[in-house]
């Protein structure tokens, strides 16, 4: 199976809610703006390890989301698996769960016990999209696992929420410090 624009379509009706939001403003420091937060930063170890022999490219859907890290294998080139991460403060009042509405509507399937509120749907023959968000962060993710083993996209989901925090956020939009100049031998 080849990954072709309709993946990219999917995704990006997915992740469409987040062009027509404004991103706000971080709180002092506590919440990075979504455009500085980075894949190498925000995929752990555990993620790395659920997908071996992958890996990983960073993209951005819009200005004003986080990463979208798409993960490909030269093994198995006929599986794609991406995360979009959505990290904003929502509005005051905002109902997590009727942002489940649009999946909902378009065949998907509530999720219980995942996040805050989450659901899953097949857009097309083949891909599994799990869309939820965190209970301790105020980030969303879109799981898009595109070829074999697609349900897998549930338990990737899972283990991307678990390791989301309000710390790695902050680390996942710091640059890594710069190497110390060569001092030469001792």
């Amino acid at each position: 199976m080849r990954v072709g624009r309709g993946a990219g379509v999917v995704l990006a009706l997915a992740l469409g809610a987040c062009r027509s939001r404004d991103a706000g403003t971080p709180d002092a420091g506590v919440l990075p703006p979504p455009s500085a937060l980075t894949c190498a930063g925000l995929v752990t170890p555990e993620i790395r390890d659920a997908l071996p022999g992958f890996t990983v490219q960073e993209e951005r859907t819009c200005p004003t989301c986080g990463p979208l890290c798409t993960f490909r294998s030269a093994e198995q080139k006929d599986v794609t698996v991406s995360i979009a991460y959505d990290c904003h403060k929502f509005p005051d009042g905002q109902d997590v769960r009727g942002l489940l509405a649009p999946t909902l509507r378009a065949g998907g399937v509530e999720v219980p016990a995942l996040g805050k509120a989450a659901a899953r749907r097949e857009p097309v023959p083949g891909m599994m999209q799990v869309v939820t968000w965190d209970d301790d962060t105020p980030c969303g993710i879109v799981v898009t696992w595109l070829g074999k083993d697609r349900d897998r996209a549930l338990e990737l989901a899972r283990t991307t929420l678990f390791g989301i925090t309000q710390e790695r956020l902050l680390q996942a939009s710091t640059p890594p410090p710069a190497p110390a100049p060569d001092a030469g031998p001792l």
